[in-house]
Parts: C-alpha cells; structure tokens; sequence
C-alpha cells in the first residue's frame, strides 16, 4: 500500500521549515501542526527533533505530554538523538509507534537489535543522502548508500526513509533516486522517499519507481494544504466502467 508521509521537523520546541538544514524558518507549534496535519487525513506522521538533549525520552514527554498524545490518532513515528536501546523502547512505551534510527548514527545490524525486542515494524531508519563525487552516501559519512543497504539483514522487515537532503526544502532532483534503483529495487525492506518533493508530478513520478512504498512531504504541506486530497485522489485505482455495467 503506497502512503503519503508528513515531516515534521522541530528545533527548540517550534515546528520548522528547514533549507538544507542549515537555514530554519519557524512555522507553529507542535499541537497546531498535527492536528492540522491529521484533519487532512495524512497517513502518517514523522517527526525529527533537531534539538536534542541526553534524554530522548524527556524530549519525546516534552514535545508530547500523556494530553496531548492521546489526541493522536494518525500513526507517529519519532527521531532525535536516540541514543541507546534503552531509550529508543522507553519511548515506545511511552505511547510512541515509530522510533526513529539515524542512519549516520545507526548500521543496520544495530537497528536489528532494538527491532527484535519492539518488531520490526516499530523501526524507521532515516538515512540523509548527498552526492560525493560519483557516488550517493550518507550525508558526513563515507559509506554509500549501496554499501549500507548491503549490510542490512535478509529478514529485517523495518523501514528506511531516504532523504536526498541536498534538495531539502528547494526543488527535487529526481536523477538522484532513479540511479539508486538498480539496488533498492531488490530489498525487501519497504523504502519511503522525501527531500524537494513540490508538486503531484513530483509524487506520481517517485510512486513509479519499484521500490518506492511511500513519499515523505514537508515544507510543500505548509504552502498547500489541498495537496493531500489531490493525492490521493490521483493514486486511487480508476473505476472500471464496464465491470459495473456487467454487475448491474
């Protein structure tokens, strides 16, 4: 099932537009944001603590109080300065459905230890792209990204969000995933895609590659709220006129 994923990035407390996580524009509050963003009935929630201290969990109880979190309905995903095993299951247990793994931080078997005691489907792996020389790896790291998907385990079934994050918050360049596609298309690990995505072509053309299970949209939900609907619409399957003549 292909889905439309919402990024929510926050630093000191504020939701923000970010430009290559470098230049960051203030946008409102966590609480207004999500709410606006479930009542557009996205399918997921991803949120990024830029800002983080030593404790995860007292980050996560500070952006989302016991009130405030049960007011979520959408599934939420969470990432910031996760440090340890320990405090990537506190915060699952602490009423949070996604942790959030960074992938400069986080190899894949590591990832695997935390996904066996919380299952795999509570692990998201971000993994920020960029260019370095002909090759496409992890943002301040020399790994490429073929050589980290090759680390990761047959029979993880997590998740892993591929951000080209050289066209954050500009426009996508979307050459970038294409050349990924002679190895991602074999994993069997689900691959959601984000990074410049602005306009409906920009999503049909990234649903079109085979390994793509998900899109991840930030600043543009901000510019346009009416996105999501047009969406979806355009990813619902076309009704097939003559089977409903025939039922009838």
């Amino acid at each position: 099932m292909r889905k439309i994923v919402a990024s929510v990035l926050v630093r000191n407390q504020m939701v923000v537009n970010s430009t290559l996580f470098t230049h960051y524009k203030p946008i409102g509050s966590i609480e207004q944001i999500i709410l606006r963003l479930q009542e557009l009935e996205i399918d997921e929630i991803t949120v990024l603590n830029l800002t983080h201290s030593e404790n995860p969990l007292e980050d996560f109880r500070t952006l989302f109080p016991n009130d405030f979190l049960a007011t979520i309905s959408t599934p939420l995903a969470y990432g910031g300065g996760v440090n340890s095993q320990a405090s990537a299951e506190s915060i699952i247990a602490a009423g949070c459905e996604r942790i959030v793994l960074s992938g400069n931080r986080w190899t894949p078997r590591e990832s695997r230890r935390i996904s066996v005691n919380l299952g795999d489907q509570a692990v998201l792996i971000h993994l920020p792209l960029s260019r370095h020389s002909f090759d496409i790896g992890l943002s301040n790291k020399p790994t490429t990204a073929q050589e980290y998907f090759e680390e990761i385990p047959s029979d993880w079934g997590g998740e892993i969000y591929l951000k080209d994050r050289d066209a954050d918050g500009n426009v996508a360049r979307f050459e970038f995933f294409n050349e990924i596609s002679s190895f991602a298309a074999d994993l069997k690990t689900p691959i959601i895609v984000g990074g410049g995505i602005s306009s409906l072509n920009d999503v049909e053309e990234l649903f079109r590659l085979k390994y793509v299970r998900g899109v991840v949209i930030g600043s543009w939900l901000n510019r346009d709220e009416l996105i999501v609907p047009r969406i979806k619409s355009s990813l619902a399957p076309s009704v097939n006129l003559r089977r409903l003549v025939r039922f009838f």
